[in-house]
C-alpha cells in the first residue's frame, strides 16, 4: 500500500473505525455521498449498495484507475479523476447528499471551506482531521484553541468531535493523532453571512488576538474606524470594547461584520 507524501496520503486501515466513520454520516437509502480522497476505497466499500449514488473524487492517477476498475460494473458508483479544490463539486451530485473525507493534512482548511461553501449545502459533512485542527474547529470563546477557523466553521455549521482516531489506525502511520468531526451545515445561516467582510474582520481580529476589539477596529488595515466609531459600534452590539477576540462569540463576529457594511460604520476616518 504505497502512499504519496506529496498528497498527504494516509490510509485508514482499521475496519472498526472505517465503519464508525461511515456510520457518522447517518446515510439514508435515497442519499448521494460525495467522498473526496477515497484512497483505495477503504470507506467507500462500506457505502456501496447502502446509498443511491456514490461519487468518488480522487486526484491520484493510480488510485483513480484502481477505483474505476474495482467498481466499473456498478451504475451507482462514479469515479471522478480530479482535484477537489478545482471544478464544480456540487455539480457532481444531487440533493440530498452528504460529504465524506479523510482530509489530507496539507490542505485541510481550504478543502473544509470548499465543502462548507457548496450550494446547495450537504445534509452532513464528516471529516477526519488532525486532532489539533479538530479541537480548533469546535473550540468555543474563551478557549485557547478558539480562533478564525472556529468562527469560520461555526458561523456555517454545527460542529462536534465524534470520536478520536489513533495514529496507529493509518498506514503509513502519521506523526499526529486524529479525530473525526461531524458538521451539519445550516443553509439559512450560510446565506445570511456578510461575506467577504466576515473573513476580513476575523483575519484582522485573530491576527491581533492580544489586542482589544476597539483597538483592532480602530487600527487594523481595512477597518480603521477611529476611536469614537469603534467604541460606538461595540456598544451598539452589547460588546465590551475592551474584549479580546478570543472572548467574542461567532454570532457577534457576524453582527460586527454586518454593521461594518452599513454606511454608519463603513469607510475609514482619521480620529484614531
Amino acid at each position: 500500500m504505497k502512499a504519496r507524501r506529496s498528497l498527504s496520503q494516509n490510509f485508514l486501515i482499521d475496519p472498526n473505525l472505517q465503519r464508525k466513520v461511515v456510520d457518522a454520516l447517518e446515510v439514508e437509502p435515497a442519499d448521494t455521498v460525495l467522498e473526496v480522497g477515497p484512497g483505495h476505497g477503504e470507506l467507500s466499500a462500506h457505502l456501496v449498495g447502502r446509498v443511491a449514488r456514490l461519487v468518488l473524487v480522487e486526484k491520484d492517477d493510480h488510485l483513480a484507475e484502481e477505483l474505476a476498475v474495482r467498481w466499473f460494473a456498478r451504475d451507482d458508483v462514479e469515479v471522478v479523476h480530479g482535484d477537489a479544490l478545482e471544478g464544480d463539486l456540487a455539480g457532481l451530485v444531487a440533493s440530498p447528499y452528504r460529504v465524506l473525507s479523510n482530509l489530507p493534512y496539507g490542505i485541510t482548511t481550504p478543502l473544509l471551506f470548499r465543502f462548507l461553501a457548496l450550494a446547495p449545502a450537504p445534509v452532513r459533512i464528516v471529516v477526519t482531521v488532525q486532532k489539533e485542527v479538530g479541537e480548533r474547529i469546535v473550540a468555543g470563546p474563551g478557549s485557547r484553541d478558539y480562533g478564525s477557523l472556529s468562527v469560520g466553521v461555526q458561523t456555517r455549521a454545527e460542529a462536534r468531535i465524534a470520536f478520536p482516531v489513533s495514529r496507529n489506525a493509518f498506514r503509513p502511520i502519521p506523526d499526529v493523532e486524529s479525530v473525526t468531526v461531524i458538521l451539519d451545515p445550516d443553509p439559512g445561516r450560510i446565506s445570511a453571512l456578510p461575506e467577504p467582510g466576515l473573513r476580513r474582520l476575523t483575519r484582522a481580529a485573530f491576527g491581533w488576538r492580544r489586542k482589544q476589539m476597539q483597538k483592532i477596529l480602530r487600527s487594523a488595515p481595512g477597518l480603521a474606524l477611529g476611536r469614537e466609531r469603534a467604541e460606538a459600534l461595540c456598544r451598539s452590539l452589547g460588546l465590551d470594547p475592551r474584549s479580546r477576540p478570543e472572548q467574542v462569540a461567532p454570532e457577534l463576529f457576524v453582527a460586527l461584520a454586518r454593521r461594518l457594511e452599513e454606511t454608519e460604520f463603513g469607510g475609514v476616518d482619521t480620529d484614531a
